[in-house]
């Protein structure tokens, strides 16, 4: 699974939602009587999401049969497309007021447009406390919660990773994984030595160096003032971490990334390290059935690689348990009249049963705790410990305010490239803050 960057539609349908939540229109308000099955499930439900390639669609499609097969008074109509197919058609449907009973959303901003256009139904209530919303981690509740309250369902859960070449790493005389930055970039040092690129990058796209910066952020910022900042109507950006956060970013491409390469592709990059080029690479937790044999890496690579997450960073002021990170998830429409039946078949979704499903199929951590010794692909069970002991920063791109985010990652870039200092990226990202504090648009 490869991640999209931020997008036009992105930016269209917060205009929508913001003039659809000021329109003058009654806030639809849901009651626990619109949650109360009467009895046996039975009605139809319209469901939209974006996993449609082939690799991931039978899953979802063998779930909804299974679903209707338990509870023959149910039809349920399934529609997939892509990322960006998806955006589109979500805009317009948020526009006329005729979303699905459930569909799709990132977390962050792109999630709590719906919630502040009182599009997406408030689940408080069936997860909050109760022993559904208890199989849930945390943290991925945590991100479809705003203001106190959830409104969405996660399925899945992802997390930033140093994925590493252990043969590389013995040649190179690295006996251990780095515990510190300063490690890492000693590491790095040995390993060009050795004749292997250090870390496998490319930000063709700019995505990859926005995860770099949401995991130094979340390091070098204190948690309350990184959510401030990201707030597009309160964001200042003055604390000093953030310039630390590009200096960072800066060391780690002088010291680790080599000459040249930040401006290929992520998949061009990965395939350096799958094929013994490169020593590591800063992966997606998602990403690790492209490590393994069934999915495409040679033997010689599959059979030799381990993790580990991003390591302490000397004097930084903010979490040093952060984990850069996201889960997918769903929404229940606010106006769906079937609020009952689309939370029982989230209920039925995101079950036990059906989470281990999901993360033996389709190589995916589930949002459901303990599951994932269910997966066959190595690295999958460990990587869950992992992330349950961290505590997760939801992507930059889908945090922050469409006109914070994009001068940022073209700040990002540029300080890649060395065309920019790290001081004067953040003078271009604060310009950015100040017109989104201006537009108040989130």
């Amino acid at each position: 699974m490869r991640r999209t960057p931020a997008t036009a539609a992105g930016c269209l349908l917060a205009v929508l939602l913001t003039l659809l939540s000021g329109c003058g229109q009654p806030p639809v308000r849901a009651t626990a009587d619109d949650f109360r099955l009467a009895g046996r499930p039975q009605g139809h439900l319209t469901v939209l999401e974006k996993w449609a390639d082939p690799e991931y669609a039978p899953y979802f499609k063998a779930a909804v049969r299974e679903y209707e097969r338990r509870n023959p008074g149910v039809t349920i109509d399934l529609q997939a497309v892509g990322d960006q197919p998806y955006k589109d058609r979500l805009a317009v449907l948020a526009a006329s007021r005729e979303l699905p009973d459930i569909y799709f959303a990132w977390p962050g901003r792109y999630a709590r447009k719906f919630a502040d256009g009182r599009l997406a139904a408030d689940l408080t209530g069936q997860l909050r406390g109760t022993r559904w919303g208890k199989t849930f981690e945390p943290d991925a509740l945590d991100a479809f919660t705003f203001g106190g309250r959830t409104y969405g369902v996660p399925l899945t859960l992802d997390g930033k990773v140093f994925a590493y070449n252990e043969k590389i790493f013995d040649k190179a005389g690295v006996r251990r994984v780095p515990r510190t930055f300063p490690e890492l970039l000693t590491a790095c040092d040995r390993i060009e030595k050795a004749g292997y690129t250090p870390l496998a990058f490319g930000n063709q796209y700019g995505w990859p160096a926005g995860h770099l910066l949401t995991q130094f952020n979340a390091m070098e910022v204190p948690p309350a003032v990184l959510a401030r900042d990201y707030d597009g109507a309160k964001g200042a950006f003055t604390h000093p971490g953030y310039v630390r956060a590009l200096k960072d970013l800066a060391q780690l491409r002088q010291r680790c990334m080599g000459p040249g390469g930040t401006s290929i592709s992520h998949e061009s990059a990965q395939a350096r390290m799958l094929y013994g080029k490169a020593a590591m690479q800063y992966v997606e937790t998602l990403e690790f059935s492209y490590l393994d044999e069934s999915g495409g890496a040679p033997k010689e690579f599959a059979r030799h690689w381990d993790f580990f997450t991003m390591p302490a960073i000397p004097g930084a002021q903010g979490s040093p348990r952060a984990v850069a990170g996201g889960t997918d998830g769903l929404l229940v429409s606010n106006t769906s009249p079937r609020k009952a039946l689309a939370v029982d078949f989230l209920k039925f979704l995101t079950s036990r049963a059906q989470a281990r499903a999901m993360v033996r199929d389709l190589g995916w951590l589930s949002a459901v705790k303990g599951t994932a010794d269910a997966a066959r692909l190595p690295g999958l069970a460990g990587a869950q410990r992992t992330l349950a002991r961290h505590e997760m920063s939801v992507w930059l791109d889908t945090r922050a305010d469409d006109k914070i985010v994009n001068p940022y990652l073209a700040a990002a870039d540029s300080v890649l490239g060395g065309k920019t200092t790290p001081e004067q990226a953040v003078r271009a990202v604060r310009r950015g803050a100040e017109n989104a504090r201006r537009f108040a648009v989130r």
